[in-house]
């Protein structure tokens, strides 16, 4: 007898659970409106929005011939957190909030796929302690992306903050003729 009540309780819970999923989608199917048909698509008359760039810094410019090398946070917002242009000598880093520029040794020699990537950013006067560190990977047709590419950034209360990063070394071609 006890078998039965719990065969009896399945199948009660079953039922519900089947009509509330009809009735669910019997509703929501009555409720939403159809997209218009593609013959009736306007372009938006709103100008383009402007290039975010709360919390990162903004799009940075690289003369033809030069070289730099480009950073971006790894979670899904993509942030451009850091750029070095290898070629004038100097450095732009987001951290703690705000842009700060650094001056940098001209590089000269190209990237080895498999090499240490780093970068000291290091200021007392400015309290700043801004460290990358990741490894050179295989050249790509633009250039060669920096891999396990890690931020710390020592915070104003002692802490060290640790940011995954995605990197990216290329150069600007200089136009023939």
């Amino acid at each position: 007898m006890v078998r039965t009540a719990d065969g009896l309780l399945l199948l009660l819970a079953a039922g519900l659970v089947l009509s509330a999923c009809t009735a669910t989608a019997g509703s929501a199917s009555t409720q939403l409106q159809r997209p218009p048909a593609l013959s009736q698509a306007r372009p938006d008359p709103a100008p383009a929005a402007a290039v975010e760039t709360a919390g990162a810094l903004p799009p940075q410019t690289l003369e033809a011939g030069a070289c730099a090398t480009f950073f971006w946070t790894a979670d899904p917002a993509h942030r451009f957190v850091a750029f070095e242009n290898e070629t004038e000598g100097f450095a732009r880093v987001y951290a703690n909030g705000a842009e700060h520029g650094f001056y940098t040794p001209p590089r000269e020699a190209p990237y080895v796929a498999g090499e240490t990537y780093r970068r000291d950013y290091v200021d007392p006067a400015r309290g700043l302690d801004i460290r990358l560190t990741g490894r050179v990977g295989e050249p790509l047709p633009t250039g060669q992306r920096i891999e396990r590419v890690v931020m710390r950034v020592l915070q104003p209360n002692g802490q060290t903050r640790v940011v995954p990063l995605i990197g990216h070394y290329a150069c600007r071609t200089v136009a023939e003729g």
